[in-house]
Protein backbone atom coordinates (compact mmCIF):
# COMPACT_ATOMS: atom_id res chain seq x y z
CA UNK A 1 0.00 0.00 0.00
CA UNK A 2 1.21 3.61 -0.58
CA UNK A 3 2.13 5.22 2.92
CA UNK A 4 1.15 8.95 2.44
CA UNK A 5 2.59 10.15 5.82
CA UNK A 6 4.02 9.04 9.07
CA UNK A 7 3.45 10.39 12.78
CA UNK A 8 5.02 8.92 16.15
CA UNK A 9 2.95 6.47 16.62
CA UNK A 10 0.83 5.98 13.34
CA UNK A 11 1.20 5.44 9.56
CA UNK A 12 -1.28 6.69 7.20
CA UNK A 13 -1.59 4.96 3.76
CA UNK A 14 -3.92 4.34 0.80
CA UNK A 15 -6.87 1.52 0.98
CA UNK A 16 -6.44 -1.71 -0.51
CA UNK A 17 -9.17 -4.35 -1.45
CA UNK A 18 -7.48 -6.64 1.11
CA UNK A 19 -8.84 -3.97 4.08
CA UNK A 20 -12.42 -4.56 3.31
CA UNK A 21 -13.34 -7.36 6.41
CA UNK A 22 -11.51 -4.53 8.92
CA UNK A 23 -13.05 -1.74 7.65
CA UNK A 24 -16.74 -3.58 8.21
CA UNK A 25 -15.43 -4.46 10.99
CA UNK A 26 -15.20 -0.84 12.21
CA UNK A 27 -17.81 0.93 10.46
CA UNK A 28 -20.09 -1.88 11.86
CA UNK A 29 -20.53 -0.72 15.75
CA UNK A 30 -22.69 1.88 15.65
CA UNK A 31 -21.35 3.56 18.52
CA UNK A 32 -18.14 4.58 15.71
CA UNK A 33 -20.28 6.10 13.28
CA UNK A 34 -23.01 7.51 15.67
CA UNK A 35 -21.66 10.64 14.26
CA UNK A 36 -20.62 10.13 10.58
CA UNK A 37 -22.77 10.64 7.72
CA UNK A 38 -26.12 9.26 8.53
CA UNK A 39 -25.78 7.64 11.76
CA UNK A 40 -26.40 4.12 10.78
CA UNK A 41 -23.59 1.85 10.63
CA UNK A 42 -22.24 -0.54 7.60
CA UNK A 43 -23.67 -3.72 7.58
CA UNK A 44 -22.80 -5.03 4.46
CA UNK A 45 -19.84 -5.68 2.62
CA UNK A 46 -20.80 -3.53 -0.49
CA UNK A 47 -21.18 -0.65 1.59
CA UNK A 48 -16.93 -0.81 2.50
CA UNK A 49 -16.70 -1.68 -1.31
CA UNK A 50 -18.42 1.54 -1.89
CA UNK A 51 -15.97 3.04 -0.20
CA UNK A 52 -13.04 1.58 -1.07
CA UNK A 53 -14.44 2.59 -4.45
CA UNK A 54 -14.60 6.19 -3.42
CA UNK A 55 -11.21 6.32 -1.69
CA UNK A 56 -9.55 5.05 -4.60
CA UNK A 57 -11.54 7.13 -7.30
CA UNK A 58 -11.07 10.25 -5.00
CA UNK A 59 -7.26 9.70 -4.43
CA UNK A 60 -6.73 9.59 -8.21
CA UNK A 61 -8.72 12.76 -9.22
CA UNK A 62 -7.07 14.50 -6.65
CA UNK A 63 -4.02 13.10 -4.52
CA UNK A 64 -5.97 12.71 -1.20
CA UNK A 65 -8.98 11.26 0.04
CA UNK A 66 -9.58 9.31 3.72
CA UNK A 67 -6.79 7.23 4.41
CA UNK A 68 -6.18 4.24 6.58
CA UNK A 69 -4.35 4.70 10.07
CA UNK A 70 -2.46 1.75 10.66
CA UNK A 71 -0.74 1.59 14.28
CA UNK A 72 3.06 0.93 13.81
CA UNK A 73 3.32 -1.25 16.71
CA UNK A 74 1.03 -4.01 15.69
CA UNK A 75 0.25 -2.91 12.73
CA UNK A 76 -3.29 -2.94 12.68
CA UNK A 77 -5.82 -0.55 11.08
CA UNK A 78 -6.88 1.52 13.57
CA UNK A 79 -9.48 3.83 11.24
CA UNK A 80 -9.22 6.42 8.87
CA UNK A 81 -8.31 10.13 8.85
CA UNK A 82 -7.92 12.21 5.76
CA UNK A 83 -9.43 14.61 3.62
CA UNK A 84 -12.56 14.91 0.88
CA UNK A 85 -13.58 17.35 -1.48
CA UNK A 86 -17.36 18.47 -0.81
CA UNK A 87 -19.11 18.23 -3.71
CA UNK A 88 -21.78 21.16 -2.44
CA UNK A 89 -18.64 23.99 -1.95
CA UNK A 90 -15.40 22.64 -2.86
CA UNK A 91 -14.12 22.91 0.30
CA UNK A 92 -11.64 20.74 1.93
CA UNK A 93 -12.64 18.57 5.03
CA UNK A 94 -10.44 17.08 7.15
CA UNK A 95 -12.18 13.83 8.27
CA UNK A 96 -11.93 10.63 10.61
CA UNK A 97 -13.39 8.12 12.79
CA UNK A 98 -11.34 5.42 14.76
CA UNK A 99 -12.21 1.71 15.90
CA UNK A 100 -13.76 2.23 19.74
CA UNK A 101 -10.77 0.16 21.48
CA UNK A 102 -8.20 2.89 20.01
CA UNK A 103 -10.63 5.70 21.94
CA UNK A 104 -9.12 7.93 24.63
CA UNK A 105 -5.05 6.80 23.51
CA UNK A 106 -5.20 10.45 21.26
CA UNK A 107 -4.77 8.44 17.79
CA UNK A 108 -7.54 11.10 16.48
CA UNK A 109 -5.57 14.23 17.42
CA UNK A 110 -1.83 12.90 16.12
CA UNK A 111 -4.02 11.66 13.09
CA UNK A 112 -5.81 15.09 12.28
CA UNK A 113 -2.72 16.95 13.14
CA UNK A 114 -0.48 14.97 10.07
CA UNK A 115 -2.65 15.58 8.11
CA UNK A 116 -3.32 19.06 8.81
CA UNK A 117 0.31 19.60 8.19
CA UNK A 118 0.63 17.53 4.96
CA UNK A 119 -2.32 19.32 3.39
CA UNK A 120 -0.91 22.52 4.57
CA UNK A 121 2.45 21.71 3.59
CA UNK A 122 2.54 18.82 1.04
CA UNK A 123 -1.32 19.78 -1.05
CA UNK A 124 -1.12 23.76 -0.88
CA UNK A 125 -4.40 23.88 0.82
CA UNK A 126 -5.18 27.44 2.28
CA UNK A 127 -8.24 26.01 4.56
CA UNK A 128 -9.50 22.80 5.85
CA UNK A 129 -12.89 22.71 7.74
CA UNK A 130 -13.86 20.07 9.36
CA UNK A 131 -17.78 19.40 10.34
CA UNK A 132 -19.51 17.37 13.27
CA UNK A 133 -22.22 16.87 14.67
CA UNK A 134 -23.13 20.11 17.73
CA UNK A 135 -23.57 17.12 20.61
CA UNK A 136 -19.69 15.35 19.58
CA UNK A 137 -17.63 17.30 21.91
CA UNK A 138 -15.28 14.68 21.96
CA UNK A 139 -14.60 15.28 18.28
CA UNK A 140 -14.88 19.10 18.94
CA UNK A 141 -11.97 18.27 21.31
CA UNK A 142 -10.05 16.77 18.73
CA UNK A 143 -10.47 19.49 16.34
CA UNK A 144 -9.39 22.52 19.23
CA UNK A 145 -6.43 20.52 20.16
CA UNK A 146 -5.92 20.32 16.44
CA UNK A 147 -5.91 24.28 15.61
CA UNK A 148 -9.41 24.51 14.81
CA UNK A 149 -11.55 27.29 15.40
CA UNK A 150 -15.12 27.14 15.26
CA UNK A 151 -17.11 28.85 12.44
CA UNK A 152 -20.47 28.04 13.51
CA UNK A 153 -23.31 26.57 12.21
CA UNK A 154 -24.06 25.61 8.53
CA UNK A 155 -26.09 23.75 6.51
CA UNK A 156 -24.14 20.86 4.82
CA UNK A 157 -26.17 17.41 3.15
CA UNK A 158 -29.45 18.93 4.78
CA UNK A 159 -28.06 18.62 8.18
CA UNK A 160 -27.52 21.40 10.89
CA UNK A 161 -23.41 21.21 11.29
CA UNK A 162 -20.99 23.08 13.55
CA UNK A 163 -18.22 23.57 11.25
CA UNK A 164 -14.24 24.24 12.24
CA UNK A 165 -11.86 26.02 10.56
CA UNK A 166 -8.23 26.08 9.97
CA UNK A 167 -6.15 28.42 7.81
CA UNK A 168 -2.53 28.23 6.19
CA UNK A 169 -1.53 31.91 6.87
Amino acid sequence: MVKILETERLILRCWGKSDAPRLLEICRDPEVMKHIGDGRPYKTSEEVEDFLIWAEKHQAENGFCRWAVMEKTGGEIAGSCGFERLPETGEIELGYLFDRKFWGRGFATEAARGCLRHGFSDLGFREIIALTDPDHTASQNVLIKTGFTKRGLEIYDNLITLVYSAKNI
